[in-house]
């Protein structure tokens, strides 16, 4: 694939693990397989200074770039996607989904590899197979990232600051398409941070003082991006830049000493540049956008700023004009648009999505229940055993689509809860969920077991969810001759709450954990134990919508540990 860096280096086949160019760190755990870091790039100062000058590192997030990172979430299929960005010693986020926390240490970034070859999506199908990430804790610790995919932003001047990355927790690959489409928006990144960086720079442009406006009109003889002129108060063209020749096509001698109607036309003079150059002249700083056309450069969108100039005693002597070109950027805004427009489709999507759930399928499902029940409760006896059994089978049938359309509206419906933290009491929540589940635990001999535990901060409907399916399974998935125990838990730190639910079921083996919690993922048939092969994907992603993570720990035969992790100082993520 054109374009991709994909799997392991070269380099890594040909030498041992520490001899990639990084230093190899050593985490505390003396068990734990050594982690490589990346090498620094060969312009690491220059490329740190180019970050710098950009002033976006620890600013508040902004919608352009959660928009752009939830496109790239959207378009790969991935719970994290991020936009990060490598200082000396740190990896910060700009924007991130999936995520918990505002930076990581640069040591454990995969980003800070992406950055080493600027013209390249660095794809990585299985961090856990890659000899530079197999001792990395975001790999072998509670996070368990699997696959990594992240388009370097590069600057006009060829500096990679970090990359527009996605992250999913099993391996997988990317199609072509994807990968374009990461590298268009990282792009984009590169082409916002410009502007915010343009953006500080005028505000701090227009309150510069009239000594400032002098020293620009000093340097307006050198070249510059920039159009720029000076204009006398008698409106004559006194100076103007390479930069507006170049633009306008024409030579110093057809500009200098005109006037500026005859330079404009005098149409647009009168209707759009004269109330304003007056304004200029009479000492206000003016700023405005338009659309200009250029002999040599064609329709261009340009920023304009008309700077009085004023001599020792305060007088205004004429006016500076520089024009910018924001012609790109404006470009930029039309795709972010579009985005924008895209991401709104797929709302729409959803919602129909949801109403057919809701009302189309759901009609002729509980047709089907309400007459099988009919024909069970008044006609049993007229109907033959073969035919008995059959009418058994399409009422289970029946009910196994219902419980399975409820929970599909369940996690559909997911990305549209407004969630709400508070206090919860797990104690409280326990005891309703109990006299819920007094049917299922008379039937299975089981019990739950909740003492009084500490509050988490949740939101109390979702929690009751989660709950309600991990003590579901564990009563359900029991072992024979053993009666089901659920034990509830809360254990506290300073940065989460885990609240862990333990029984003393089946269990379930090592290589099968890792993808309990995917879409229609069942471990047994349905003739051992019913389910729609959601409940599990559901509490994983209220997790990630509270900004945390669901985890196991379970060994057969003797049950299973689900924990759900909670931020202690909860930042609500919205999946979108």
């Amino acid at each position: 694939m054109a374009g991709v860096s994909k799997s392991t280096p070269p380099c890594i086949s040909r030498r041992s693990a520490g001899a990639t160019g990084g230093p190899v760190l050593q985490l505390g755990d003396p068990d734990m397989p050594t982690m490589q870091t990346s090498p620094t790039p060969a312009n690491e100062a220059q490329r740190l200074a180019r970050l710098h000058g950009l002033g976006i590192l620890d600013t508040l997030p902004q919608k352009a770039f959660d928009d752009i990172s939830a496109l790239a979430q959207v378009i790969c299929g991935t719970p994290v996607a991020l936009i990060t960005l490598i200082d000396s010693n740190r990896q910060w986020f700009k924007s991130r989904i999936g995520f918990d926390g505002q930076e990581t240490p640069r040591a454990v970034a995969f980003c800070s590899h992406a950055i080493l070859d600027p013209g390249q999506v660095m794809v990585v199908e299985d961090l856990s197979q890659d000899p530079r990430f197999t001792g990395n804790p975001l790999v072998s610790g509670p996070l368990n990232a699997r696959f990594y995919a992240g388009a370097p932003i590069v600057t006009d001047d060829g500096f990679a600051l970090g990359a527009v990355c996605v992250i999913d927790l099993k391996a997988r690959t990317l199609e072509p398409s994807q990968v374009d489409a990461l590298r268009r928006l990282s792009s984009m990144v590169a082409s916002l941070l410009e502007h915010e960086k343009a953006r500080l720079h005028e505000a701090q442009r227009q309150t510069a003082s009239a000594q400032r406006h002098n020293e620009q009109l000093t340097a307006m003889a050198t070249a510059g991006l920039d159009l720029q002129a000076y204009i006398d108060t008698d409106y004559v063209y006194r100076h103007v830049n390479e930069t507006y020749l170049a633009y306008a096509g024409c030579q110093r001698h057809e500009v200098v000493g005109h006037q500026v109607q005859e330079q404009v036309g005098e149409e647009f003079y009168r209707e759009t540049v004269q109330e304003r150059l007056s304004r200029a002249m009479a000492g206000e700083p003016v700023f405005y956008q338009r659309v200009a056309h250029y002999k040599a450069m064609g329709r261009r969108h340009i920023e304009v700023a008309l700077l009085p100039v004023r001599n020792q005693e305060g007088q205004v002597t004429g006016v500076v004009m520089r024009a910018h070109d924001i012609q790109a950027l404006k470009e930029n805004e039309a795709k972010l648009r579009d985005t924008v427009v895209q991401l709104e489709s797929k709302t729409l999507e959803q919602e129909r999505f949801i109403h057919i759930i809701s009302h189309d399928l759901r009609e002729p499902i509980n047709t089907i229940n309400n007459f099988t029940s009919l024909l069970v409760s008044d006609h049993q006896q007229e109907l033959t055993p073969t035919a008995q059994r059959y009418l058994s089978f399409v009422q289970s049938g029946g009910q196994r689509m219902r419980f399975l359309l409820d929970d599909l509206l369940h996690f559909v419906r997911l990305d549209n809860h407004a969630v709400q933290i508070r206090p919860v009491e797990i104690s409280r929540l326990m005891q309703q969920l109990q006299d819920d589940l007094a049917g299922v635990m008379l039937r299975l001999g089981g019990r739950i077991d909740c003492e009084t535990q500490p509050l988490v901060m949740a939101d109390e409907s979702l929690l009751r969810i989660v709950l309600k399916n991990l003590a579901t399974n564990g009563l359900t998935f029991a072992r024979r001759g053993v009666p089901p125990v659920v034990r509830v838990a809360v254990e506290q730190s300073a940065d989460f709450h885990r609240i862990h639910v333990t029984d003393n079921g089946i269990g379930i083996a090592a290589d099968h954990q890792h993808d309990v919690f995917d879409l229609f993922k069942r471990l047994h048939t349905r003739k051992r134990h019913e389910g729609s092969g959601l409940g599990l994907s559901i509490c994983r992603r209220i997790a990630l919508l509270h900004g945390g993570n669901m985890t196991v720990q379970s060994k057969p035969d003797e049950g299973s540990c689900f924990t759900l992790h909670l931020p202690a100082q909860p930042a609500v993520r919205h999946l979108e």
